[in-house]
């Protein structure tokens, strides 16, 4: 004890720091890296987020590679790409929008099927995601933009996307269906920009965004975007940039169509697909028939997924069996709307593609 005290007395100092009872004030995500992730929800419900460098470029043609692990009678529905920064706002089955950032969304292996997306977000039990759609990081664009909403029964609406800035921990109404309906998309979109929608049968039709009313609630129904055949149904909504160029002129000189790097990428169930420039997607007035996108056929089968994609652009497919495949655009041909394609995907048995997206701005 003597001996403590007298290295106390020769070497002791003041206590130079205070110890306060305080709130560390920081931002969690200054901790968390900034990286691209791929994520995949089935149709059970369950999702995961996977590094985006795991899954690497394949020819056209190719059978892909396991990207996640299902039960037998599940199957991947979505997919999507983002950075762990990304707010993700999804949309139920019963029309309700939740918010939540990228990296709160369990990461995963190739070969696990993911966790229970109950366990991230308060759905019901009757209740499904029907739809995803990525944020812009900077919130305070969220005022200029706005959001196009469409569902598989052919009805669309605008809002502004500042709408849907505050959402609570038990989710906000987004949209109201009737009970045989669901959202299929919802995009950003611009006063200049067109939509494009798709249905399963290979019909399509573009109108001017501008023509389409801005709503100012979120409980309606919206209005009718295209009037569809029997049996058939909506499965995508696109927003193309509008051309300024006069249809005569595109037709009388072919050169225009061939300098064009914007596609409509059309890709069937059964793996077939092909690309068309965008220009022969002729403006009409919303709630018309539409015109042919690509073939429905029985090689073909029904058409599972329609997008915009550019020369070098790369695309996510994947199937109801858990194979995903990356591919470049520039592999897979240009053709005109009346036709069935190449194959994009070898398959094998029943199995069926589910969702084709590109790797986009959302990974930056």
């Amino acid at each position: 004890m003597l001996i403590l005290e007298s290295i106390k007395e020769k070497f002791g100092k003041p206590r130079r720091t205070k110890i306060i009872d305080a709130v560390l004030n920081y931002n969690i995500e200054e901790t968390i890296q900034k990286e691209s992730v791929v994520i995949s929800i089935t149709n059970q419900g369950y999702i995961k987020r996977s590094p985006l460098s795991a899954l690497k470029p394949q020819k056209r043609g190719g059978k892909g590679k396991s990207g996640i692990s299902t039960r037998e009678e599940d199957f991947v529905v979505q997919i999507f790409t983002a950075n762990t920064h990304t707010p993700v706002l999804f949309f139920s089955t019963q029309g309700l929008a939740y918010k939540i950032k990228a990296h709160k969304i369990p990461e995963g292996t190739a070969a696990s099927k993911g966790k229970s997306i109950f366990n991230i977000l308060p759905l019901k039990s009757h209740h499904a995601i029907s739809s995803i759609m990525p944020l812009p990081e900077d919130e305070s664009e969220w005022k200029k933009l706005m959001v196009i909403f469409a569902t598989s029964k052919g009805n669309v609406r605008k809002n502004t996307l500042e709408d849907f800035a505050n959402i609570n921990n038990s989710g906000k109404i987004a949209m109201k269906l009737d009970e045989d309906d669901k959202i299929i998309g919802v995009k950003i979109c611009n006063e200049d920009e067109d939509i494009l929608l798709s249905t399963q049968l290979g019909k399509c039709i573009r109108f001017k965004s501008k023509k389409l009313r801005l709503f100012k609630g979120r409980s309606s129904k919206g209005i009718k975007g295209i009037q569809l055949a029997d049996k058939d149904k909506v499965i995508s909504l696109s927003i193309i940039e509008n051309s300024k160029i006069d249809p005569k002129t595109i037709n009388k000189d072919k050169k225009i169509k061939n300098g064009v790097n914007k596609f409509i990428l059309s890709v069937s169930e059964n793996g077939y697909g092909k690309r068309t420039s965008y220009l022969d997607y002729r403006v009409t007035n919303r709630g018309g028939k539409g015109i042919i996108g690509i073939i429905n056929s029985p090689r073909n089968g029904n058409i599972s997924s329609s997008l915009i994609v550019g020369e070098a652009d790369e695309i996510i497919l994947s199937t109801d069996k858990g194979s995903i495949m990356r591919c470049a655009v520039k592999e897979i041909r240009v053709a005109g709307r009346n036709t069935q394609g190449v194959r994009i995907k070898k398959l094998s048995g029943i199995e069926k593609v589910v969702s084709v997206i590109k790797i986009d701005d959302n990974i930056h």
